[in-house]
């Protein structure tokens, strides 16, 4: 079984990582070590060679060279004449040479199938961690979707919150008069704006050319100075060749949301006061407090 010390003691750093796990060895190392010098027994290499293989598979190859000399060096005490460490009988040095053998390759195995388990660990997370960005993520816009929106609805709940939902204006025109691949590069375009201008962590894409935005800790003329902005900066939004200016309806709305059902109904909220936007003028967003009725 492989013990994280990341995770009983809280250790992120990796140097700091290898001194506790080295320090854990040393003491398991030497208590093992006393264990089978006072209890006298007969053949003390077979649990020194578990110390390595148990050490080297729970903290890796750093922590495993402790009991790997460790059991060397016992080795040359108990198998040497009057345990002078050099002096050695021809069937004891024999001894000695498959003592070390067997435990350098103890040690070199283990090491190597705790390194495999590693890699194969930090590949998965690797992986999962992908798939869990693939799975939050709009693959066009690079936005959040609905799903991470869904995910996040707790981290709004019971804060002070302000809220806007927009679309791009005439967005089934500029699909029909210039092609969706068009269109896709429209979204791809004021998604990165959005994004620069509220923070990736709070823009959703809600469908279509439809998007949300989140954001906590700010001021209501804050807030409004953003989506000045977001529409300022749409607005410069230009390609070659075509005579388009991009435009977004936006409505918003501010609270606190007491559960999840209310802060979908705010986002509802929005959303028709985006519609009455688009009802009047376009190009221009349109909120106030949420429940004030529209």
């Amino acid at each position: 079984m492989k013990i994280n010390t990341t995770n009983i003691f809280g250790i992120k750093n990796n140097v700091l990582k290898e001194v506790v796990n080295c320090l854990i060895s040393t003491l398991l190392t030497m208590g093992l070590v006393l264990l089978v010098r006072y209890a006298n027994i007969p053949n003390p290499n077979l649990i020194l060679f578990t110390v390595i293989v148990v050490i080297t598979v729970m903290f890796g190859f750093i922590a495993g060279i402790i009991p790997t000399i460790s059991m060397i060096i016992y080795s040359l005490r108990f198998f040497s004449t009057n345990n002078d460490f050099v002096t050695f009988t021809s069937q004891n040095a024999t001894k000695v040479v498959v003592s070390v053998i067997t435990g350098v390759l103890c040690y070199a195995f283990t090491g190597f199938i705790n390194l495999l388990y590693e890699r194969s660990v930090s590949k998965l997370t690797k992986d999962k961690e992908k798939l869990e960005n693939i799975s939050r993520t709009d693959s066009l816009t690079k936005a959040k979707n609905r799903y991470s929106l869904r995910n996040d609805f707790p981290g709004f709940v019971n804060q002070e919150i302000h809220l806007l939902v927009f679309d791009v204006d005439d967005f089934k025109k500029i699909n029909d008069e210039y092609g969706h691949p068009f269109g896709d590069s429209v979204l791809k375009d004021v998604s990165r704006l959005t994004k620069e201008i509220f923070s990736d962590n709070n823009v959703y894409r809600f469908g279509g050319d439809e998007f949300v935005v989140i954001k906590k800790e700010l001021s209501l003329n804050e807030f409004k100075q953003l989506i000045e902005k977001l529409q300022q900066e749409v607005n410069k939004i230009t390609y070659e060749n075509k005579d388009i200016t991009i435009r977004l309806s936006i409505g918003y709305t501010y609270g606190i949301a007491s559960s999840e059902l209310e802060l979908r109904n705010m986002i509802k909220y929005a959303d028709a006061l985006m519609y009455k936007v688009k009802a009047s003028s376009k190009n221009n967003y349109y909120g106030h407090k949420f429940g004030l009725g529209i």
